[in-house]
């Protein structure tokens, strides 16, 4: 066994738990400041008297902040370090969450949604870079995939403080977008000094602090063992090229930028959409009322245990491109199923709850949450972040699309085109992951020259 298969195949320590729970919560905060607005906008949609176009600026703005927080934040990210901007993501958070809650109309919303977004967006790739490049690489797609778990976490818990400040008065929406600040502060302690990766320290040749951060992740090695490992690490980066933002469209990399950012975007076309509208469409789909809505709300997101316990089991065993090939015909099938019969007038309930709770059960053992994982895995660690926050910003243009349009849709088609709309998405993504899929459970990640064997292997089948 050579010296870094010591770092790759060991188990998880406290040490990297403590380095999940610290990026996790980041994404637990993601799903809550994203989700809690489809509560709010329920409230703001009679208060404020929205338009469609109002309603999906609204869905919208925080999408599109994350647009641009995920093309920047990748880039920083592999140039001034992973950790540079941890911190300064986290509060971003914090102050627009704090001031949605003090907006005056549907503009100054926008404005501070979008602020909100910038966070969400840098923290994608900088959440899942960091967790990749330290965990080893026989638990690395489980790991990843329970701590994901926290953004529909986050979700969840969003619904049910919009369901208890549901009858707090006119200012209730307020009170629901000011909650977010509040772990925000938990997260900001917990990544207040976490170590930077050691790959992005070898990458730039300062071994003393890459030696600093493996002996403080692995202190069961000793010197020479560490320094073995370090060397061979950063013997297999040396025959990499320097690169550049734009390699990830060149001909090494450009399959594995469409794998990692098409079926991504199909999949917030459908996800986006359900998660942010999902109240307000079930009060088309046969709840009448806000409780019921909101409890119909919570039902259908804590329905994501269901397809992510099994992924989370599972997806080392299986791969991440059979998973969500699998994640991806639930997905269409459910939302079919539902569009089908919404076609000649409100549909039976229960085929409502059959369909969205079996879209949420599979995206959650797809999807939802290999899209996130893949890209981490396909790039060397000079482009990792840039990669990771190309195809977030990509996805977070189909999920813009997707909310700011679907009120347009339903309004003038009607449920039923729309839902059958959005099941086409999750089609094409079926048949996109099987076209452009490349496997990398448990493969270490790509260096030199951006490839491990196991890519090479899997790319030519």
């Amino acid at each position: 066994m050579s010296n870094t298969d010591l770092l790759d195949q060991s188990g998880v320590t406290r040490k990297h738990r403590r380095i999940l729970w610290a990026s996790g919560l980041g994404i637990f905060l993601d799903g809550y400041d994203l989700s809690i607005m489809a509560v709010a906008l329920i409230l703001l949609k009679e208060q404020w008297h929205l338009t469609p176009a109002q309603l999906g600026g609204l869905g919208t703005a925080a999408l599109v902040g994350a647009l641009v927080g995920g093309l920047f934040g990748g880039p920083i990210a592999d140039r001034w370090g992973r950790k540079t901007i941890y911190l300064i993501d986290i509060a971003a958070f914090f102050f627009a969450a704090l001031f949605s809650g003090l907006a005056w109309d549907a503009t100054s919303l926008i404005v501070l949604r979008f602020f909100l977004g910038l966070g969400v967006g840098a923290d994608y790739p900088l959440s899942s870079t960091y967790m990749a490049e330290f965990l080893p690489k026989k638990s690395r797609g489980a790991s990843m995939t329970w701590i994901f778990g926290l953004w529909m976490g986050g979700a969840l818990v969003s619904s049910l403080v919009g369901l208890a400040l549901l009858h707090t008065g006119p200012d209730a929406w307020r009170w629901m977008l000011i909650s977010g600040s509040l772990p925000a502060l938990l997260v900001l302690w917990l990544r207040r000094n976490l170590p930077e990766s050691p790959r992005w320290f070898l990458r730039r040749g300062r071994w003393a602090e890459a030696d600093e951060v493996v002996r403080w992740l692995a202190p069961q090695l000793s010197t020479v063992e560490r320094q073995q490992a370090l060397a061979e690490l950063a013997a297999s980066m040396e025959g990499a090229r320097k690169h550049n933002w734009f390699d990830l469209f060149g001909k090494t990399y450009r399959r594995r930028t469409l794998y990692a950012a098409v079926p991504w975007f199909l999949m917030d076309v459908m996800g986006y959409a359900m998660a942010i509208f999902m109240p307000i469409m079930l009060l088309h789909l046969g709840l009448h009322t806000h409780e019921a809505a909101l409890i119909g709300n919570t039902v259908f997101t804590a329905s994501f245990v269901l397809g992510w316990v099994p992924l989370a089991l599972l997806i080392d065993r299986i791969g991440r491109r059979q998973t969500q090939f699998w994640g991806f015909l639930g997905d269409a099938l459910g939302l079919a199923l539902v569009g089908v019969f919404a076609l000649t007038g409100e549909p039976p309930f229960a085929v409502v709850a059959i369909g969205l709770i079996l879209f949420q059960v599979s995206n959650s053992f797809g999807p939802g949450n290999t899209t996130w994982i893949i890209p981490s895995e396909l790039y060397p660690t000079e482009l990792r972040a840039s990669g990771h926050g190309f195809s977030t910003a990509f996805s977070r243009v189909g999920a813009a699309v997707s909310v700011y349009f679907l009120p347009v849709i339903q309004a003038k088609f009607g449920m039923g085109v729309l839902m059958l709309t959005l099941a086409s998405a999750g089609l094409l993504g079926a048949i996109l992951t099987r076209v452009l899929g490349v496997e990398m459970a448990c493969e270490p990640l790509p260096e030199a020259g951006g490839s491990s064997p196991g890519v090479v292997r899997r790319e030519a089948a």
